[in-house]
């Protein structure tokens, strides 16, 4: 079976879908869920510390309710109902985020959403994108280098996902040798990479664009991959995972998921 493994339910602060619908439309479509909800502990910047909206400038940290998650989702597991945790990897707060990910889950999906306490979604600097590109590449292989308690790296082009020239931008030509780094970094780690789906939608040209870079992970010794819609609502559930698979056959990579923190061939 494939699994979407990087799914938001109500647990998390930006989504509002329910987890059983979740399922059941993943069930009509042949696919197990393994759900990822977030945290993502916010290194201050000094704005208004005592914002409630977690979408204002001052926001908060931006973590699921563990007051449900993951106890009041038992009952949902199964073979092909998963639990696990989007972590943001930061090395402020290493300690915090190992001790969670040693909880009871399947899987830890590491992500980078902010580089040096800049926020990518909110505080992107569209003055030095280059410069900027290239410094999120390095700093995730700092955190991968860092943090071994995560399974698989979720989407390396989150990056170039909310900024057009960043889009243009992102190339594994452009920033070969930072991207050399960090992909050997997870293949030495036995890291899989996540292939998000958001990507396949954003890049017109994907397969010139995302294909090289998984590529180049194998090249370098890389193995594992996962396929992850990263969706916080019932539409995009599973969207262009068909494509993703394609992509890791033609990267040479296997398509895995993780049950108990143990690696799995996906069927």
């Amino acid at each position: 079976m494939i699994f979407d493994t990087h799914v938001h339910s109500i647990a998390s602060p930006d989504s509002k879908m329910c987890a059983k619908e979740a399922i059941h439309v993943l069930v009509q479509k042949g696919l197990g869920v393994v759900f990822t909800e977030h945290v993502d502990y916010i290194v201050s910047d000094g704005r208004d510390p005592n914002a409630t909206d977690y979408w204002a400038k001052g926001k908060k940290d931006f973590v699921c309710n563990f007051d449900i998650y993951p106890s009041s989702y038992q009952n949902l597991r199964s073979a092909s109902v998963l639990l696990g945790l989007e972590i943001g990897l930061t090395a402020a707060y290493f300690e915090k985020n190992k001790t969670t990910a040693e909880g009871d889950y399947d899987f830890i999906l590491g992500s980078i959403h902010s580089v040096d306490g800049i926020d990518v979604y909110f505080d992107f600097p569209e003055d030095d994108v280059a410069n900027f590109i290239s410094r999120y590449l390095t700093y995730s292989r700092e955190m991968v280098e860092l943090c071994g308690f995560f399974d698989a790296f979720g989407h390396v082009d989150y990056v170039a996902r909310y900024d057009a020239e960043a889009q243009k931008l992102f190339r594994y030509e452009n920033f070969s040798r930072e991207f050399d780094g960090l992909l050997l970094a997870l293949a030495e780690r036995d890291k899989a990479m996540e292939i998000n789906t958001v990507g396949l939608s954003k890049f017109d040209q994907y397969e010139g664009i995302l294909l090289p870079i998984y590529k180049r992970f194998a090249e370098l010794g890389g193995k594992f991959c996962t396929l992850g819609s990263d969706t916080h609502d019932v539409s995009r559930l599973g969207q262009h995972i068909d494509k993703a698979k394609r992509l890791a056959e033609s990267a040479g990579l296997t398509v895995v998921y993780y049950k108990g923190r143990k690696r799995y061939v996906c069927e």
